[in-house]
């Protein structure tokens, strides 16, 4: 079996152009996936409507899939047939699956599970009001709240000052991170409004406090992968200042490229 791709209407099509999704394919399948996937392309439509038998390895494979994806976006399996069907019922698989009859429709459904996904988040920003829920002033080392306004580290002894990068002046669509709470294992989508060296401000659907720290995942643009630890500095209702925590050199390198130099003691530094 073959998996043949291609990008239409900005989404990513994987057609398996072969009749069995076996034990013996599914590692190859998934190996393509998961390159797919690794690149930046999270909203898939997977055309099945040429497979005619799924066993147990296979539709394992189609679920590390949706796992590799991890909230970041969403799969939708088209043309699914009667015995496809029958495995991911037996399996409680089909309420866990999004399901069209054909691509026209995968591309309706896909349209709109998204338009879901940012409405719930657009509703979030939109209650954010101007009540403070508290303030950590012992470091200052994130995101002022209100825009315009420089953005001041506390890192020991000296004191930094960061541009910041308002979201719409990265990419023209939102920016949705996701943040894994590590103490709770709870799992939220974010929008995030800006972006400084040592950290990002974001708007919430769910209640935080300060001090909870978190895994922050996502995409920036096409290619840069974000995965890195991160702590609540301030809060305001519905509205999160995060600080990175420890970042790894490849994001340091990429915040410092978009945000541009830091200004360290009145001159400024790479």
């Amino acid at each position: 079996m073959r998996i043949k791709t291609e990008i239409f209407q900005g989404i990513f099509v994987a057609t398996c152009d072969g009749t069995r999704l076996d034990a013996s394919l599914a590692q190859v399948f998934f190996n393509s996936m998961r390159s797919a996937i690794e690149k930046g392309h999270t909203d898939i439509i997977l055309d099945l409507s040429l497979v005619k038998f799924v066993d147990s390895t296979g539709l394992g494979a189609i679920v590390r899939c949706l796992k590799e994806i991890n909230n970041r976006g969403h799969l939708v399996l088209c043309g699914v047939n009667a015995n496809v069907l029958s495995l991911l019922k037996m399996t409680h698989l089909d309420a866990v699956f999004l399901r069209a009859e054909t691509r026209e429709t995968s591309f309706e459904l896909l349209r709109v599970e998204k338009e879901k996904t940012k409405a719930e988040l657009t509703a979030a920003a939109s209650t954010v009001s101007g009540t403070f829920k508290g303030f950590d002033d012992s470091l200052l080392a994130s995101l002022s709240m209100e825009d315009g306004e420089p953005i001041l580290e506390v890192d020991n002894k000296e004191r930094r000052r960061h541009r910041r990068v308002g979201n719409k002046q990265i990419l023209s669509s939102d920016i949705i991170v996701y943040i894994t709470n590590k103490g709770t294992a709870k799992r939220t989508a974010v929008i995030i409004l800006n972006v400084s060296a040592s950290g990002v401000l974001v708007v919430s659907p769910s209640n935080h406090s300060i001090g909870e720290k978190f895994v922050m995942e996502g995409h920036i643009g096409t290619h840069f992968k974000l995965e890195e630890d991160v702590i609540i500095r301030n809060c305001r209702e519905g509205k999160y200042g995060f600080e990175f925590i420890n970042p790894s050199a490849e994001t340091l390198t990429f915040l410092h490229q978009m945000v541009g130099s830091v200004v360290l003691d009145g001159k400024s530094v790479i």
